[in-house]
C-alpha cells in the first residue's frame, strides 16, 4: 500500500443484508463504526445515519477521499439503495467509488489461513450464496463464481479435501453442510458478519477498480434475481 493511501479517509457501507453497518477508516484503521441489525431494512434512516457517524468522528463530508459499498449478494433492495446512496456521495463530492463483495469480505477475515475457504451467506429460502477462496501466503483468490446453493448441494461443488466455512449460511446450516459432506472435513469458523470496515480496507487495496467521473455506476452482484423479474418471467 503507498504511503498516501494511510491517510485516505474512507465512508464505507453494507445494508445489503438484516446486518447493515457503516465504517469511517482512515486509511485502514477504523475510525468510527455503526451497527445495525434491522429486518425492516436500512433506506429510511441510511443518510442521518452516516451524518451521525461522520459528526461521532468529527469529520465533514468534504472530508472524505472515497465512498465504498456492498454490491452484494443479498437483498435486491438493501444493494441498489446502498449502491445508490454511495454513487450519488461520491458523484457529488466528485471522489472515487469502489464496490466490493460481501462474500469477498468474508472471505479475507482468515488473512492467516492456507487452504480453501468457503464463505457462505445466508440467502434465506433455504439456501445460500456461496463462493469457495484459495488462501495460500496471505493471498486469497477466488476460485469459482459465486452461486446460489440449497446446503445439501456443497457436496458436489466442494470436492474432495478439506474446506474451511464461515458466514452466517455456514452457521445456520451447518447441520445440513455436514449431511452431505460425508466423510469430508468440513471447518467451521466464526467471523464477523458486519462487513463494513472489511469492505473498506478491501477497497484500499484494489485502486484499480475505483471508479470515478461524471457517470459513475458499478454492476451490483445479486446472483438470484429480484422477484419482480422472476414473476414477469414465469408469466404465460
Amino acid at each position: 500500500m503507498a504511503l498516501g493511501d494511510l491517510f485516505l479517509k474512507l465512508l464505507s457501507l453494507d445494508t445489503s443484508t438484516p446486518r447493515g453497518s457503516i465504517a469511517l477508516l482512515n486509511g485502514e484503521e477504523l475510525a468510527a463504526e455503526l451497527r445495525l441489525l434491522s429486518l425492516a431494512g436500512h433506506s429510511s434512516r441510511l443518510l442521518e445515519n452516516i451524518r451521525y457517524l461522520l459528526g461521532c468522528a468529527g469529520w465533514k463530508l468534504g472530508d472524505l477521499n472515497l465512498i465504498v459499498a456492498c454490491i452484494g449478494p443479498g437483498s435486491f433492495t438493501g444493494i441498489r439503495i446502498g449502491v445508490a446512496t454511495a454513487l450519488g456521495l461520491a458523484q457529488t463530492l466528485g471522489i472515487p467509488f469502489a464496490g466490493v463483495s460481501g462474500l469477498d469480505a468474508l472471505a479475507r477475515q482468515l488473512p492467516g489461513h492456507n487452504g480453501r475457504i468457503g464463505a457462505a451467506m445466508d440467502a434465506q429460502r433455504g439456501q445460500v450464496f456461496y463462493a469457495e477462496y484459495r488462501s495460500e501466503n496471505g493471498r486469497i483468490r477466488l476460485q469459482a463464481k459465486p452461486a446460489l446453493l440449497y446446503p445439501r448441494d456443497l457436496a458436489g461443488r466442494a470436492g474432495k479435501g478439506r474446506v474451511t466455512l464461515i458466514g452466517d449460511g455456514a452457521q445456520r446450516y451447518a447441520r445440513e453442510w455436514n449431511r452431505g459432506a460425508g466423510q469430508r472435513r468440513l471447518h467451521f469458523v466464526e467471523v464477523d458478519l458486519f462487513l463494513a470496515a472489511a469492505l473498506g480496507r478491501i477497497a484500499l487495496k484494489r485502486k484499480q477498480s475505483w471508479r470515478s467521473g461524471e457517470f459513475l455506476h458499478t454492476e451490483p452482484l445479486y446472483i438470484r434475481p429480484p422477484d419482480a423479474m422472476r414473476r414477469k418471467a414465469s408469466r404465460p
